[in-house]
């Protein structure tokens, strides 16, 4: 899965110039979910437990090395069952298309090369049983996690493919968002019900039911920031108050451009443009004002904005908080910000730490 996180911390290893992190979690999830292969003996068992991370781990490569080719910094994640691979974001819907479908791409060019090998290379039975029992449980683990990765529910691979395809062809990003969460939701729950009643399968209900749980709060989340779906219809009296509010801006009256600002915030049904302009004013205001705290606050709230987090990165830096920095860091606006200024922050932990 690709997303659009920074993990913090030292990776395991680095792999052709890209950071691996594992969690215990990751290990501890797989020993979980294949105990069963160790029925058939502790070598069998290890082995298959090897071979499903290696599995998850070539899947993230399929999308941090298509992510490095387009120069986004890509870093892998290995956590619980899966993982994710965390990168800048993409400067064409075509790049992240790319990125995102790498990942079950590498599953099924695994499961083909060990099924050639499998039905090429060894023999049936004999000694080398072990060997062709094992191809199987791996091709059909890769065909598996490719397979429900192309589901077309977030966050899985599928429901990002189907999140740009929409977005590339609906002109607001927000509905585009609203109908790709709404497929996650229905086929989630859909999903989640067959492999329990038809597959008698808890494990791939459990993930199919908590994919359509995310999926609905992200409908609802939607729903709240775009208040054109609850009314489209122009608003004169927001309009004048963000033009007073950038005249003063624009003269270096902050307070004044804030007091216009929250002004119009206090309006009903502002569209997303006007919401996003009223907390860019206010982030940038409070800064200028030396109300670190606020303005942070502010440009939290205008998400995939590199203007503001870079008004975050500053004021954390003059902030020197050390925790603060942390978070930042684990958010999607990290990801937006230059590596020099990533290093700096970076920089001032390590100093905190030292």
């Amino acid at each position: 899965m690709a997303v659009s996180r920074v993990p913090v911390g030292q990776p395991l290893f680095w792999i052709l110039g890209i950071p691996v992190h594992v969690s215990i979690w990751h290990l501890l999830t797989l020993l979980f979910f294949f105990q069963r292969s160790f029925e058939q003996g502790v070598a069998f068992g290890l082995t298959m437990l090897f071979a499903a991370s290696a599995s998850v781990f070539l899947h993230e490569m399929g999308h941090a090395l298509t992510s490095r080719h387009f120069g986004l910094q890509p870093t892998v994640v290995l956590t619980g069952f899966g993982g994710f691979t965390a990168h800048q974001p993409a400067r064409r819907p075509r790049d992240e298309f790319l990125v995102v479908a790498a990942g079950p791409a590498m599953n099924f060019l695994l499961a083909a090369v060990l099924f050639g090998v499998a039905t090429g290379v060894l023999p049936e039975g004999g000694d080398i049983g072990f060997a062709h029992s094992l191809l199987s449980e791996v091709i059909f683990l890769n065909i598996f996690w490719g397979i429900y990765n192309l589901l077309p529910i977030m966050p899985l691979d599928g429901g990002q493919i189907l999140r740009v395809t929409l977005r590339r062809f609906v002109k607001k990003s927000l509905t585009a968002d609203r109908w790709t969460h709404r497929v996650g939701l229905v086929l989630g729950a859909l999903m989640a019900l067959l492999f329990a009643v038809q597959f008698h399968s808890v494990f791939g209900a459990v993930l199919l039911g908590l994919a359509a749980f995310e999926n609905y709060r992200a409908l609802k989340n939607v729903n709240e920031m775009d208040a054109d779906f609850r009314a489209d219809r122009p608003h004169p009296r927001v309009g004048e108050l963000l033009r007073q509010a950038r005249t003063a801006f624009e003269a270096k009256d902050f307070e004044a451009a804030m007091r216009f600002c929250h002004q119009a915030r206090a309006e009903p049904e502002l569209s997303p443009a006007e919401v996003r302009h009223t907390w860019h004013i206010l982030a940038i205001s409070a800064a200028n004002l030396g109300d670190l705290d606020d303005a942070i606050r502010f440009a939290e709230r205008v998400p995939n904005s590199p203007e503001m987090a870079q008004v975050q990165a500053s004021c954390l830096m003059s902030l020197a908080d050390a925790s603060r920095i942390r978070v930042f860091l684990r958010s999607p606006a990290a990801l937006l910000l230059a590596s020099e200024r990533l290093e700096e922050l970076k920089e001032l932990i390590r100093d905190s730490d030292a």
